[in-house]
């Protein structure tokens, strides 16, 4: 078949749907970002745990001066000196209403918000190969039927100008299949096409490094009657919805949300906080040296200070506002991302049924249709019935044969994103 690759040839790269999914999991850039963005939630869970600890801070300086000033007596004296004034000091929230423990459950609701982002693109990624995949070997068996019909017209085309040539056919018999091959041709062409196009689609999905003898193996369906067997509805759906990491994400963020409405509450109320100092002093005016002054000039400083919010611009309560509105999103997020999840598992779920009805049709129309065809064949070989009544039965064969192969395609297709979406 035109632009078809055959599975023999020696250059050409055979890729199996795990090794599709595996490429596009590496390699995929919506998936480097939620890695990253999760990379970002797990520094900012580990930064709201060290904000329960003390800081410790150093600090020195030197100054020199050389001018007048005025002494102890009201008389200005012109003089040099030199001092320095080392310390150390700490601070620690001793009471800030539980601000600190609320940033530190929205922290890690984020980070897992951020995990099961992750997890949910992988899931999405994964849909989307095993969609492209399939498409690809859908187009093959297409194009498959489409070969077997341009080879069988193929043939019946040469047995007419035989019989023509010895004076037995009819030229409008040959004219006819002319056009049917002429017909199919064209038919073998757009489909072959349609399969460049899927295939590419697959391709870009994963990203590889060369497009050129790149075809997919095929899959093992192994029994089909299992084909038309799948689990009641509302047990899909409870997995589903129990499974999805789109829900769980928005759990958390909902999570999140609310508990920075909490920590924008808790700056209402008074915050205590703790300190401590230790400090050297050193002045050129004195006598002993730099390091003996230093080390007799210890002093300790230990304190505590109470900050009471009074009026800062209505400030807080904008703040409040504001997580508020977040909140109340956040809460439609989550009954949005049900929904989200309820629909697609209703409309993949519908699909299976679809496809196991059409299937079984499929199976016993094409069984009734190739009996049919190959009756009518016979006739027409025999002159016992005309080309059109031929070329219909054909056509009624062919169609009955793709209609077998899409339902099979498609029960697939559903069952796998099903059960990708259920965890199996």
């Amino acid at each position: 078949m035109a632009g078809f690759v055959a599975y023999a040839q020696d250059s050409l790269r055979v890729l199996t749907l795990n090794e599709c999914m595996d490429m596009a999991l590496a390699r995929n850039l919506t998936i480097k970002q939620n890695q990253n963005s999760l990379l970002g939630a797990q520094s900012n869970k580990r930064q709201a745990y060290y904000n329960f600890l003390t800081n410790l801070n150093a600090q020195g300086g030197y100054t020199y001066f050389d001018g007048n000033n005025i002494d102890f007596t009201g008389q200005v004296v012109s003089n040099t000196s030199r001092s320095s004034n080392p310390a150390i000091f700490s601070n620690m929230d001793l009471f800030n209403a539980f601000a600190n423990h609320h940033l530190l459950r929205q922290r890690r609701n984020e980070f897992e918000s951020a995990r099961y982002q992750l997890e949910d693109s992988k899931i999405a990624i994964k849909a989307t190969v095993l969609r492209n995949y399939l498409s690809v070997l859908v187009d093959t068996e297409n194009v498959k039927i489409s070969d077997q019909r341009l080879e069988f017209l193929v043939e019946q085309l040469n047995r007419e100008k035989k019989r023509l040539s010895v004076g037995v056919g009819s030229p409008e018999t040959v004219y006819n299949f002319q056009s049917q091959v002429a017909n199919e041709r064209l038919n073998n062409v757009n489909l072959n096409n349609q399969y460049q196009s899927d295939l590419l689609a697959l391709l870009q999905s994963i990203q590889i490094e060369s497009y050129a003898n790149v075809a997919i193996a095929p899959l093992n369906f192994g029994d089909l009657e299992v084909l038309i067997e799948y689990d009641d509805y509302n047990i899909v759906l409870a997995e589903i919805l129990a499974y999805s990491f789109s829900i769980k994400s928005a759990d958390a963020s909902q999570d999140a949300a609310n508990s920075q409405l909490k920590q924008s509450r808790s700056n209402r109320y008074p915050s205590i906080t703790a300190s401590a100092s230790h400090f050297r002093r050193y002045t050129s005016e004195a006598t002993p040296e730099f390091i003996d002054q230093l080390r007799s000039t210890p002093s300790d400083q230990i304190g505590a200070t109470i900050t009471i919010p009074i009026f800062n611009r209505y400030q807080t309560q904008n703040d409040i506002d504001n997580s508020k509105v977040a909140y109340l999103n956040s809460q439609i997020q989550t009954d949005q991302a049900v929904l989200n999840v309820t629909n697609a598992a209703q409309r993949d779920y519908l699909d299976l049924v679809a496809a196991q009805t059409s299937y079984q049709t499929a199976q016993e129309n094409f069984e009734a249709l190739n009996q049919t065809f190959e009756f009518i064949k016979k006739r027409f070989e025999t002159g016992n019935t005309d080309f059109y009544s031929y070329l219909e039965s054909l056509n009624n064969k062919n169609r009955a044969e793709a209609q077998l192969v899409n339902a099979k395609y498609t029960i697939v297709l559903r069952k796998q994103i099903l059960e990708l979406y259920r965890g199996k």
